[in-house]
């Protein structure tokens, strides 16, 4: 049967190998952030509902219409143990798409964790129960089950595009998306800002408060002589 636009849905996506989310998991957002040069950080309005909460995995994307959860329930039955679902729902603060019975079929399901640029509720029920969720809102409204909606078809989330098959890292500090091609790359230079990092933490110990480059930058530019 055909699909049509709104109702569409893609059960198979290619993930990427354990090793390389393994590689990823190993560190920490920021350190990956800058491996992508500050590209593919989702923006700071969605947050994980219960610090400490850190998760890695391959991005199975879902698409709603504002203030409907149709295709959720879906998606359920698609997901593999240790991917992330990822969830546009075209901005809408005012409607929760989940909430703990969703949350724990998801987790049930073998989830690594769920991103919502939207809305969730039953916030003090997954919080006691640990679950590794990140959303922009809770919001104690719900919608309905008409649809349109879109799985594993490119998304939108914080401000990043994401495609099925992505690598999501997120942790308290926030949410990054990295696209397979390129992991390699971004974890040498994960690796290169950590190792940066351990080397001027050794320095300031010892007393080096302010590096030396900081005052070439300033003669550079007329500040001091």
């Amino acid at each position: 049967m055909a699909q049509k636009i709104g109702f569409r849905i893609k059960e198979r996506i290619e993930r990427p190998e354990t090793a390389v989310i393994d590689a990823l998991r190993c560190f920490e957002t920021p350190a990956i952030s800058d491996g992508l040069n500050r590209f593919n950080t989702m923006d700071p309005g969605i947050k994980p509902i219960l610090p400490p909460c850190r998760i890695a995995g391959p991005a199975v994307t879902l698409r709603l219409r504002p203030a409907d959860n149709l295709m959720l329930h879906k998606v359920l039955g698609l997901v593999q143990p240790g991917d992330v679902l990822v969830i546009d729902t075209c901005g809408c603060p005012n409607y929760a798409v989940l909430g703990e019975l969703i949350a724990t079929a998801a987790f049930r399901a073998g989830l690594n964790g769920i991103v919502v640029d939207g809305g969730i509720r039953d916030v003090d029920q997954l919080r006691k129960k640990g679950f590794p969720i990140f959303a922009r809102y809770v919001v104690p409204s719900v919608g309905d089950k008409e649809g349109p909606g879109e799985i594993n078809y490119p998304i939108c989330c914080g401000g990043v595009p994401v495609h099925p098959g992505d690598i999501i890292v997120g942790d308290d500090n926030g949410v990054v998306v990295v696209p397979p091609s390129d992991a390699e790359q971004i974890i040498r230079g994960a690796a290169q800002k950590r190792a940066y990092e351990e080397k001027r933490m050794e320095d300031i110990l010892a007393g080096v408060i302010v590096k030396p480059e900081i005052d070439d930058q300033l003669r550079r530019r007329g500040v001091i002589e």
